[in-house]
């Protein structure tokens, strides 16, 4: 066997080692829009005073608001879209795409800071080119129950391009819809697969990562169904600490991490 024939050889199987790597991979951007304090004496639900003076002596609980940018199998998806600011679309630039380059949205609620970067400055369609998912519970409840304006107003931007699931759906290829409700009526959180990887897109499951992690049993003020939210938070923890699938919160700081059964409750890592 020639000397020329190994090197072309080992080059082949870098290569397609390389290639099966990748097409394993996922990789995640965080694109946040605001990071802020908030009162949480006024947030939260089920807590007493003095959890609430273990965890936030000042009363203060930091959170941010996010979206995140997937890349996988040779796809890009953008999970929510931040309040109607244009910093999420800001934050594509500052990652070298633009707004016009985002072909597929998926939503996890329709809540304004979710879905609100859907518009522009001008009313029109910050993302012209892409197709956006909501699951059907969630539009019916903001369209044909509650008759929200914005959402209404903001989703007619996307009418030929807007796309409804149910719950265990693949939305996407290697993107499973998970029924997280009760912080809304369709509230979803999305398992994307890529090989023997897995990643979960927590939506709202998670305000305030340093009580509500150890006190899953907390709620906020914004569910809509507070009991509802505790039984899908619980569960969806079981279910990414049991297969150590790293998680992402769009309200948490860090956005991106695992976690762990502690106690009766759960921590990050």
């Amino acid at each position: 066997m020639s000397r020329n024939f190994i090197v072309i050889l080992s080059l082949l199987i870098v290569f397609v080692f390389n290639r099966a790597v990748y097409a394993d991979s996922i990789n995640v951007i965080t694109l946040t829009d605001v990071v802020n304090e908030r009162d949480s004496s006024s947030l939260l639900i089920g807590a007493t005073e003095s959890q609430i003076q273990k965890y936030f002596p000042d009363k203060k609980m930091k959170n941010q608001i996010a979206a995140f940018l997937v890349d996988f199998d040779g796809k890009e998806i953008l999970f929510d879209t931040g309040l109607p600011d244009g910093k999420i679309a800001n934050e594509l630039v500052k990652n070298n795409r633009n707004p016009e380059d985002i072909k597929i949205i998926l939503l996890t609620h329709l809540h304004g800071d979710h879905f609100g970067g859907l518009a522009n400055s001008e009313g029109k369609a910050t993302f012209p080119n892409a197709e956006v998912y909501v699951s059907n519970p969630e539009y019916n409840y903001w369209v044909n129950e509650t008759k929200n304006d914005s959402v209404i107003k903001t989703l007619k931007l996307y009418e030929n391009h807007l796309h409804f699931f149910n719950f265990n759906d693949e939305v996407i290829k290697g993107v499973k819809a998970i029924d997280t409700t009760g912080h809304t009526p369709g509230h979803t959180s999305f398992l994307i697969e890529s090989g023997n990887e897995k990643f979960l897109v927590l939506g709202d499951i998670l305000h305030f990562i340093d009580i509500q992690l150890e006190i899953p049993e907390i709620a906020v003020k914004y569910d809509v169904d507070p009991v509802k939210a505790v039984q899908s938070r619980k569960f969806i923890f079981d279910y990414a600490a049991e297969n150590n699938i790293k998680v992402a919160g769009m309200h948490t700081i860090p956005g991106i991490f695992s976690l762990k059964k502690s106690g009766l409750g759960y921590e990050k890592f």
